[in-house]
Formats: C-alpha cells, sequence, structure tokens
C-alpha cells in the first residue's frame, strides 16, 4: 500500500520507510514535502527553458532554485527517495555542453555577470518591502500629522507644539474593504496627561498595524480610555493594500529600529512582533535565512560573524536579542559568495 500527502492540488508519495521516522512535529516530513516540491518544480523549469519558446524561466530562475535546493541542511537524507539526483545534474549539463558546442569563454564571461548580480542586487528585493516605501512611512512619523481623539474634555484641551487635527478631519477611515479584505493601516498612539492645568502628551507610544477601519481599532484597543479623561493623539497612515503579513511585520521591525535610534520608548512592540519579518533578524534567524552559506561553508557560525561585522552596520536589542539589519549584511554576504562561484 502506497501513502499519499496532497500539498497545492498534487499528490505526494511517502515512502514507507520514511513513514516511521516522521516525528511528532511532523518537521522529517515538511522537510520531505519542501525539497520534493523543489525538485519538481526544477524538472518543470528546465523543460520549460529549453523546450518552450516564449517561457518566462530564465537560466536565473534554475540557477537560483538549483542552489536554493542544495543548501537544504538534509537533502542527503531524501536524495533517494527523490527521482532527480541534483548532485549529478551539474556534471549532466557539461558534459551536454561539450556536443553543444559551447565556448569555455562564454562560460566564464556568463560567470562574472552571475557574480556582479549577487554584489549588486539587493536581497530578495521582490519579496521585501522597498526601502523607499520605508522612508516614506518614517518621513510621515517624523511629521507628526496628529489627530486627537476628543478635542476637549471638561477639564480643556491638548497643549502641544504645532497643530493637531482631529479625528472626525480624517477622509480616509478604512472603511471600505477591497477583495475581501481592508487595507492595512498605521496607527502611532500617544495618551495625554493631566499637568499643571492642561493635557500634554506621555513620552510613551503604541505602535498598531492591522487590517481593520480606523474607528474598530481605536474601540479594539480602547485607545480612547488610555490616556487621562480619554484625551491623547494618534498619528495614522493607510498603508498599500497588497501588503504581506511578513511585509507589515517589516514595517513594524524599521518603525522599532527608528524608535531605537532616536531614544523614543514604543511601548507594545515586542520580539514576538517582528518575529518573521526578513529586514531585522536575531542572529539565528540570520543564520536560518541566509542558508546557502551552509553550501560554501561549514564554519557557518563564523562566517556570519566576520560578514555582519564588516558592515559596521547598525543593530539593536529587542527582546534581550540582537537583531541584525539584513539590507547591509546582504551586501557583504553576496560578495562573499560571488567570490565561490569561479572555485
Amino acid at each position: 500500500m502506497k501513502l499519499y500527502t496532497k500539498e497545492d492540488d498534487i499528490y505526494i508519495n511517502i515512502p514507507s520507510d520514511l513513514v516511521n521516522k516522521i516525528n511528532e512535529d511532523n518537521i522529517f516530513l515538511k522537510e520531505y514535502i519542501r525539497i520534493y516540491k523543489k525538485t519538481e518544480k526544477l524538472k518543470e523549469y528546465i523543460i520549460k527553458y529549453l523546450f518552450e519558446k516564449d517561457t518566462a524561466i530564465t537560466q536565473k530562475n534554475i540557477g537560483d532554485l538549483l542552489l536554493d535546493i542544495k543548501s537544504e541542511e538534509n537533502l542527503d537524507k531524501f536524495i533517494n527517495y527523490i527521482d532527480v539526483d541534483i548532485h549529478s545534474l551539474e556534471e549532466k549539463f557539461k558534459n551536454l555542453s561539450i556536443h553543444l558546442g559551447i565556448n569555455i569563454d562564454d562560460i566564464n564571461l556568463a560567470k562574472e555577470e552571475i557574480k556582479n548580480e549577487y554584489v549588486n542586487n539587493s536581497y530578495n528585493k521582490d519579496f521585501v518591502v522597498s526601502k523607499d516605501y520605508i522612508d516614506e512611512i518614517i518621513s510621515y512619523i517624523k511629521d507628526e500629522n496628529m489627530y486627537s481623539l476628543r478635542r476637549k474634555s471638561t477639564y480643556g484641551s491638548l497643549n502641544i507644539d504645532g497643530n493637531i487635527n482631529h479625528l472626525d478631519e480624517i477622509d480616509d477611515l478604512n472603511e471600505d474593504e477591497k477583495g475581501g479584505m481592508y487595507s492595512p493601516i498605521l496607527v502611532i498612539y500617544r495618551p495625554a496627561k493631566y499637568l499643571r492645568g492642561s493635557y500634554v502628551l506621555e513620552d510613551t507610544y503604541y505602535v498598531y498595524i492591522k487590517r481593520q477601519p480606523l474607528n474598530a481599532l481605536i474601540n479594539q484597543e480602547n485607545l480612547n480610555e488610555k490616556g487621562i479623561d480619554g484625551m491623547g493623539s494618534i498619528i495614522y497612515k493607510k498603508l498599500k493594500h497588497d501588503l504581506t503579513n511578513e511585509n507589515l511585520q517589516e514595517i513594524l521591525a524599521e518603525i522599532y529600529i527608528y524608535a531605537n535610534k532616536n531614544n523614543l520608548n514604543f511601548e507594545n512592540i515586542k520580539l514576538t512582533d517582528i518575529n518573521s519579518n526578513r529586514l531585522w533578524l536575531t542572529s539565528d534567524k540570520l543564520k536560518k535565512e541566509f542558508k546557502e552559506l551552509r553550501y560554501y561553508h561549514k564554519n557557518l557560525t563564523q562566517k556570519i560573524k566576520e560578514i555582519y561585522d564588516c558592515t559596521g552596520a547598525y543593530y539593536t536589542q529587542i527582546g534581550g536579542k540582537y537583531i541584525f539589519n539584513t539590507r547591509e549584511f546582504a551586501h557583504c554576504y553576496k560578495t562573499y559568495k560571488a567570490k565561490d562561484i569561479n572555485g
């Protein structure tokens, strides 16, 4: 009897001698399925690249995916259960190139182009929030375009430097869904305290990024009750609709770094809130995220330290753990990786 599991509308055969090795968390099974799916995708990419005239698949897609598979830490444990022998692919293509009349100078030139691409391109730029958009958000926060939650109480109104608008002056409260969900919104709340006859804002900030209408967020988080007599203000920005949940955590992480650099007290951001972002990572996650280093260098921990130290980039702590800037790390990482291509 054969055992199958269904993933993304395809059935994957689970070899019988693998079943006994599956642990309670199914980590072993998940690794096998992940490698199996990547290998099937690699076969699909190669066939399309070689035989379909108008395919969108490029040699870079194939090269990146092949490297991704070879960097899997437990690849050798599963290689015998997968139809494709990953380790023999390069040898097969090398032998095939002899019959295709490929010039060695052309290959060396292509290697140099790949090296430059590794060095000059930013890490995963198609999937992480662009630095320009991050800068736009930070600039908006710096401008402190604040809205008061109450115009005044029995004892007066907010006393702050500069102008402050009221909540009812916001044009777009994010009340309309698009594609079955709300756009994400950024809200930074500051409660007010009563001091010497007037209300002033505290030096504490509460940051929220959620997909819901503004008024729903205010009610859910009880923002009207946090400040003395319900007094307080918010910075409000509606974010791009197509941002992923991971993108939102990247923005949250960048806001935390901004606050840390400027000695601002952002009270409610914790390590768990930004744990899956890819722009600021703990050292443990940094090693996992840049796992291709396992393929290039056995002494992974020392190599990561060397690469990050040479950037001189800013890093800080959250929840007692250091977090590092992957944008800065990526440049040195790719420089190091590119050096090994001709090896």
